[in-house]
């Protein structure tokens, strides 16, 4: 035979009510951890997000520095390259003109005497033709060269003798004297060997150019002429 105690209601039913606040808090208490635990967690991505983006800003900045610093250097290589091809063209300008020079030289030389009958300055190749560049104005061109092989300095001046006809009337211009203020000084001559000329010169408006003579003179006194053909 099994005695059992007398339980009253009352008290079962408030110890139930204690297991079930006791379960209560137990499971708060564990939500309340996981909570926590996921706060952290999230506050952990948060901060590791925010310094992936503060790291994804500095390389974007440094790769936009590093774009501006090598835009003026490539700039800077093609600047340079286009300055050695402009040299190495003035270079090959320079050499087929000195190779010209010489070969001028070379050929006057074996024409020119020790004592030339012209006298002591000869005037060679003098050229005369339009300017294509503009209406009423003509180019002249010409080698002048010492007699000899004296290394002496000529010290001179270019004139040129134009002869133009305007409606029947002839007319000579003595240029420099009857050309522009500048002139003058364009047309002085200091050479010892070899020296190649070139100028230009206005025909008037409506006048027919006949002929061009080029004189050189020292000191006042002609040294040498020429006419050109034209």
């Amino acid at each position: 035979m099994t005695v059992r105690r007398h339980v009253p209601w009352p008290l079962r039913l408030a110890s139930l009510a204690l297991a079930v606040a006791v379960g209560a808090a137990s499971g708060m208490w564990l939500w309340r951890a996981a909570f926590d635990d996921a706060a952290i967690e999230r506050d952990r991505l948060d901060a590791e997000i925010a310094s992936l983006r503060d790291q994804l800003a500095d390389e974007r900045a440094e790769r936009l520095r590093l774009t501006d610093a090598l835009v003026p250097s490539d700039s800077g290589l093609r600047i340079d390259q286009v300055a050695a091809q402009r040299r190495e063209q003035q270079l090959r300008a320079l050499e087929a003109e000195n190779a010209e020079l010489k070969a001028d030289l070379a050929y006057l030389e074996s024409l020119l005497p020790a004592a030339d009958a012209q006298g002591p300055v000869a005037i060679r190749r003098f050229e005369v033709e339009p300017d294509a560049g503009e209406p009423n104005r003509m180019r002249y061109r010409a080698l002048l060269m010492q007699a000899g092989r004296a290394e002496r300095l000529f010290s001179g001046s270019l004139q040129l003798l134009v002869t133009t006809v305007t409606q029947g009337r002839t007319r000579i211009l003595k240029l420099p004297d009857d050309g522009p203020a500048d002139a003058r000084e364009r047309m002085k001559l200091s050479f010892r060997r070899l020296l190649r000329v070139e100028g230009h010169f206005r025909v008037p408006e409506g006048a027919v150019l006949k002929s061009v003579q080029m004189r050189v003179l020292e000191r006042g006194v002609l040294r040498a002429e020429q006419s050109a053909s034209l």
